[in-house]
């Protein structure tokens, strides 16, 4: 009957028959590997931090990662729960078991990047001065503007508080967040 082959392993055979040489030996190695880990959520760039899990679908296998750029080992940091990306890095991870080759390595590049900047009301055109304010959807962040159509830096006008617009004029925002 067939035989399970559950770990790495080298079999070898013969046929035999009454009244005949045995045969050549065959040899067949199997080599059993590890699925490799999957993140969730993938790799991107995100407005804010993440919060990471890692899977595998071996059966049994214990997942090692790392976050500074070296390739992890089993003797890396043993997953054991979510990991919360909140700079951006890149995570990498192996899977292992007894019995099994390593998998390979997972990659997983996370990019946080500030929103980009909304005004309200909208730009458009008003019929009187408008009051603006300035907002985004990562927390913590840092606004700098320009009303002179000039690309804002970091040496603009940081933002305080509503902006009065009483002229027709251009209004440029980023957002820093370290």
């Amino acid at each position: 009957s067939a035989i399970k082959v559950s770990a790495t392993e080298t079999l070898e055979a013969i046929a035999v028959e009454s009244g005949y040489s045995n045969s050549a030996v065959a040899t067949a190695k199997y080599t059993l590997v590890v699925a490799t880990p999957t993140f969730s959520p993938a790799a991107g760039t995100y407005t804010a931090a993440q919060t990471v899990t890692i899977s595998d679908t071996t059966p049994g296998a214990a997942i090692y990662y790392t976050t500074n750029g070296t390739t992890p080992t089993a003797s890396s940091t043993k997953y054991t729960s979510a990991i919360k990306v909140s700079a951006t890095e890149t995570l990498e991870a192996i899977a292992v078991e007894t019995g099994y080759s390593n998998s390979a390595v997972a990659t997983a590049k996370y990019a946080l990047v500030v929103a980009t900047p909304t005004f309200s009301p909208a730009a458009g055109t008003h019929h009187s001065a408008q009051t603006v304010t300035i907002a985004d959807a990562t927390p913590g962040a840092t606004f700098y503007y320009t009303t002179n159509g000039t690309t804002p830096t970091t040496s603009s006008t940081k933002y305080t508080g509503a902006i009065k617009v009483s002229a027709t004029e251009t209004l440029e925002a980023i957002a820093v967040e370290t």
